[in-house]
Order: C-alpha cells, then structure tokens, then sequence
C-alpha cells in the first residue's frame, strides 16, 4: 500500500461499521449451535482479547510425586488424545498449534474446526476440556462424581504413596481398614513405618491373602477422610460440593447432575 493512501474511513466510522457487522454476526451465531461449538473450541486453544485459557501443567515439588504421575495411566491417555487432536488439525492443513491469542491463527483453528465431523469436533472439545481442568479444587472431585471415574483403574497404592504418609492417625485408619480394627488397635504404638509395612504386605500378599484392590478414603469416589473431623483437601473440597450432587437421603444421584445429563442426551 502506498504510504500517501488514505483509509476510506475515520476511526469513528470504523467502529460503527465494526460494531454493526460484529453484532449481526453474533446474532446470527445464535441459531448455529455447532458452529458456535466450534468457535468456542478455537478460543479454548487459542484464545483472545477476551479469553485467556491454560492448560494444567503439572510440576510437582518432589521428582518422585512427578514421576509417579509421568508414568500413570492417566497421563498416557491424556497423551494419546493430545496425539489424536493433533493429528486431526494435521490432516486438515494445521501442522502447529498455539495459545498465543493471535486472531490469524484463531481463525485458522476455527476453519479446521469447520471441516471435521461432530465427532471429531467433540473429541477436540472433550481434550481440551480436560486439558485445562485445575487441580487440587472442587470441580475435580464434581467431574470424578459426574462422570462415575472408577478411581482404582487410574490409580494404586505404590511405595512413593506410603512414603508421603506422616500422620499417625491416618495410617493406624488405613491398618484398620485393610487389616482390621483389632490389628490397628494392636499396632496403635507401633512406629508408622512398621504400620506401613503392614499395610504393603496386606496390599501384596506377605504371609496374607494380597489385597491389592484396596484404595484408601481419599482414592475414593466420593472421597471420604480417614480421620474425623481432620482437615483433608479431596474430602473437604466434596464436603462443599456434595448436596448439588446427591439426592436428600445422601446418595449420589447422577441423574441430577448437568454433566451426566449431557452425557446421557
């Protein structure tokens, strides 16, 4: 462009012009829904002026917590959905992706988005949904009940797991679950590793039957403390949330959660 053209129009009527042609097409968005769906995803990835999305990378203080969680199955099937979302930008032209909020690259996920299925669009979805869940809150444990997680699948007792184990309370709790409530009152003074060995040969089978489907309270869904009243971060976090989960005798009821609504319609 030459440096002496004018633009055809002043600031003022730009923004008229921009404002007008912004809320018809919002406007017209309203009766697409699968196209706002995907438009909603491209923001997700790649945000804007308006979104600012993170994904959860996980960095834990201690490398033993980092790699039990590198290596857990979780991990690899969120590395494998992450593979797959890939792959299909990947065979519709988009080799990179990137949160950088820029609104080239915005558009150019959204016409990617365009061109795949519902069923594709929704695998996308579905990844950076959980991509970007956050830690260590009550939507955890909202989504672990929502969506039934069964928590034994993903997860089980492993060394490290005993090793972070400090409070003498919790760990009797776990000999007398495990075991029973006669042994953790027999082990009540013993130190805390020779009680958490005990709960390792139960767990493998060390002169006992193994039980290695055991999960403590708080691998449980819903979580459960393992000392009374005691302060306990899952336990605590569902004690928030569960009367919009359960039903008015205290079970879980699914049927009145919006996510498992969804899921069933």
């Amino acid at each position: 462009e030459a440096a002496d053209t004018k633009p055809e129009m002043s600031g003022p009527l730009a923004q008229y012009i921009g404002l007008h042609r912004h809320g018809a097409a919002r406007a017209t968005l309203l009766g697409h829904p699968g196209i706002a769906l995907r438009l909603m995803i491209a923001h997700a990835m790649v945000g804007s002026s308006l979104w600012t999305v993170r994904r959860h990378d996980f960095l834990a203080r201690k490398e033993d917590i980092q790699a039990s969680v590198d290596g857990s199955r979780a991990t690899a099937e969120m590395n494998a959905a992450g593979d797959h979302v890939r792959s299909l930008f990947e065979a519709h032209g988009l080799a990179s992706l990137r949160a950088n909020g820029d609104d080239y690259h915005l558009s150019d996920v959204f016409a990617a988005l365009l061109g795949m299925d519902d069923t594709e669009a929704l695998s996308v979805l579905t990844y950076i949904m959980a991509d970007t869940m956050e830690a260590g809150g009550v939507i955890v444990e909202a989504v672990a009940v929502a969506t039934e997680t069964d928590m034994a699948a993903y997860w089980k007792p492993e060394p490290v797991f005993l090793d972070l184990v400090r409070d003498k309370r919790a760990i009797n709790a776990m000999v007398a679950e495990i075991a029973s409530p006669s042994t953790a009152k027999a082990a009540l003074t013993d130190t805390g590793k020779a009680q958490k060995d005990l709960i390792w040969n139960r767990i493998v089978g060390e002169g006992c039957k193994a039980n290695p489907g055991w999960r403590p309270g708080w691998m449980r869904v819903p979580p459960t403390r393992l000392v009374e009243a005691a302060g306990s971060p899952p336990a605590d976090a569902w004690a928030r949330i569960a009367s919009l989960f359960t039903s008015d005798d205290g079970d879980v009821s699914p049927e009145d959660q919006p996510a498992a609504a969804q899921d069933a319609a």
